[in-house]
Order: C-alpha cells, then structure tokens, then sequence
C-alpha cells in the first residue's frame, strides 16, 4: 500500500495507524506541522485494513437527534474555569464519579496531547479550548483495551471522534463520545513559534498558556501566558498575533476546508460548544461568564445528559439558534489561496510580520466582534 488517502483529504485522526496489524504506519509531521501517516513498505502486507478504517473513506451519513439546549454549570467555578458554560465539567465529573476514564487534550510542555485522567484533581488539564491539533498518539489502542472495564469518555474533534469509532469498529455501552464545534485546526508548528517568539520578548520558559481567558470577558476573552520568572502575558484575542492568524484561515490543516464530519455526519453522542448569539434569543438567561451549546446527537448523550441535569441548568433551544452564531456547525473553514504563500513564508518571517501581512483586515474583526454582541 503506498498511501492511505489522499495527504489534502488526511485529517489525521490516527484511525489508520492504531489499525495495522504489524505496525506499519507512523504519524509524521510534514514541513508545515501536520501529522500524516507514512507506510513501511517493508512491513507493509497489503492487508487494506487502513483503507477500511479510515474515516474519510467510509463517511457515512448518521441520522442525529439534534435535540438541543442552551446551558451551564451551576458552580460558577466550573464555568470561569472552561471555555463556555462548564457542561465538559459536568459530564466528566459523571464518568470519573463511576470511576471511569476521561480522555481529552492537554497542553503539556508547550505540546498539545491527548491524555488520559482518573482523578478529578487532573480535569484542569483537559478544561479550556487549545486552538491547536492535538498528537492522539496511542488514545485510540488504549481506549479499546480498557472499554472491557471501565467507562470510557473521550472528547475531542469530529474528525477524531469519527476516527475513533470507525478504528472501534462497533458501539460499546461504556463509550461517550463528546466533541466540539470545531472551526478548523491550524498548525502545532506555528503554536511552537509563537511561543518561541513569546519566551525571547520575555526572556523566560514559558508555564502555562490559556486561550481563553475570561478576565476581560467571555465575549471579549483574552490569551494569557505566564512564565516561569512569574511574569505574565494577556492580550485580547482580536489583537493576538496566533489567534488572528487561526483566524484568518491561512494556517489551517487542508483538510479542514472541505470537512466531512458537519451536521448530518456526527459521529458523538454530544457535540459542545459556545452558545453565540444567547443575548439575541434568551436575553433573560445570558451569562456573562459563560453560556454552552448542547447538541444531543444519540440516545446515549440523551441519556447522560439526563444525568447530569441536577448539575446544571439547561432550556431547550432551536438548532437553528446555534448554527446561527456557529456557521462551523454547517460548512467547512473558507478556502483562502493565501495559504501556499503563507506557508512559504512560514520559515521567513516571525510570526509579528505573518500576523500583519496575512491577517483579515481590521473591519472583519469590528464587524465579528459586533455580531458576538449583537
């Protein structure tokens, strides 16, 4: 087999590789960042079993239940402390209350992976939005090993839910499936050298970093970095540098621009994300804080979030109230042909100078941030 599927159409979810049987695929970076698998053609038996696993390949159209619901948590901590509303936490809380696995992504040594956590005491890992693609590494083997066992939450993107369950082949009871709305992945690389960039102007490792913090708002959220000199770094997303470049959609995986896994092909039991546009449709229910969006797409989801309902506090809504303020819900990142330039000059300019010379102009920000209010 000399490739799994065309590198444009890759998404690199790892189904491919977690399936051959004498571990002949790798996951390998390619010159702009993105992970794509390579074949040993010596190990190689032509077996085909990648072919068949992959999820782009075998895309089937699945028929959600898109009952939907604007939401949060009742704990205000549990809200500042994620993206939108805080249902993540409720909901992982769940498993690891039945001693279950939670697995989702963690920015660890300015990497970001997905890990696995059994204690409550690591949730603060996996909380947060990272505008980045996660590495899955050996996610996807491990969870089929302990599925016998112990339940099993996984949250990530659709194009990596969907991986999951076609590597898995069959549903399992003791498998949720949660992801999120997702507008495209960009470059792990161009994270890299942003943070690069960030420790040389503050002359310190950096320690952490949040995309999204909350002290300037959740509408207005900001980046923050702290350093290992105790300094620390905020910016209002719509001036960050990475954040206008994710943005602008010149440094995003190619596959992003023509997604598979949209509604209409979900394969999570819940899909989450930020209710945009809440002030608009419930003005008397807006959170400053935070608000989530909740997309039960199977009786399964229906099910657990039945059971997290004391948890939190929930109203139906229409999904046409939450596609409105999340067009990604419904149609893939837009194609810019700025892209090939931008990674040519990826390795020439900082990230300063890419920021200024491929970012979308001023007035789409105003008009965007305008509509978030509105």
């Amino acid at each position: 087999m000399e490739k799994v599927i065309e590198k444009e159409n890759c998404t690199g979810c790892t189904a491919c590789y977690s399936i051959c049987p004498k571990n002949a695929i790798q996951m390998k970076k390619d010159k702009e960042g993105f992970l794509h698998p390579e074949i040993d053609q010596e190990k190689c038996i032509n077996c085909g079993l990648c072919q068949k696993t992959c999820p782009v390949l075998n895309t089937k159209e699945n028929k959600a239940r898109n009952q939907c619901y604007l939401a949060y948590n009742k704990k205000e901590q549990e809200i500042l402390t994620s993206s939108s509303g805080g249902i993540f936490s409720a909901i992982a809380n769940y498993i690891l209350n039945h001693e279950g696995i939670v697995i989702g992504a963690a920015l660890l040594d300015q990497k970001l992976k997905h890990i696995a956590i059994t204690k409550k005491e690591d949730l603060t890992k996996l909380k947060g939005s990272k505008y980045l693609q996660s590495d899955l590494g050996n996610s996807f083997r491990y969870i089929k090993e302990n599925l016998k066992n112990k339940k099993i939450l996984f949250v990530g993107t659709p194009c990596q839910v969907a991986g999951l369950k076609s590597f898995l082949k069959k549903e399992d009871e003791n498998l949720i499936c949660v992801d999120l709305i997702c507008h495209g992945v960009p470059s792990s690389k161009l994270f890299e050298e942003y943070i690069k960039e960030l420790e040389i102007r503050e002359n310190a490792k950096l320690k952490t970093y949040n995309f999204r913090d909350k002290s300037t708002g959740w509408i207005t959220y900001s980046n923050e970095a702290t350093f290992e000199n105790k300094k620390r770094f905020t910016q209002l997303a719509k001036d960050n540098d990475y954040m206008k470049l994710f943005l602008s959609d010149v440094a995003l995986r190619e596959s992003c621009y023509q997604c598979h896994f949209k509604l209409g092909n979900k394969y999570s039991d819940i899909t989450l994300g930020d209710f945009w546009g809440v002030k608009e449709h419930y003005e008397k229910l807006y959170n400053d804080n935070g608000s989530s969006a909740v997309i039960i797409n199977t009786k399964k989801g229906e099910e657990l979030f039945h059971e997290i309902k004391e948890q939190i506090i929930s109203y139906e809504c229409q999904l046409e109230e939450i596609t409105k303020g999340n067009s990604s819900l419904i149609k893939s990142a837009e194609f810019t042909k700025k892209r090939e330039k931008f990674f040519q000059d990826f390795s020439k300019l900082d990230i300063t100078k890419l920021s200024k010379k491929y970012s979308k102009k001023k007035r789409n920000w105003k008009a965007r941030i305008k509509r978030l209010f509105k």
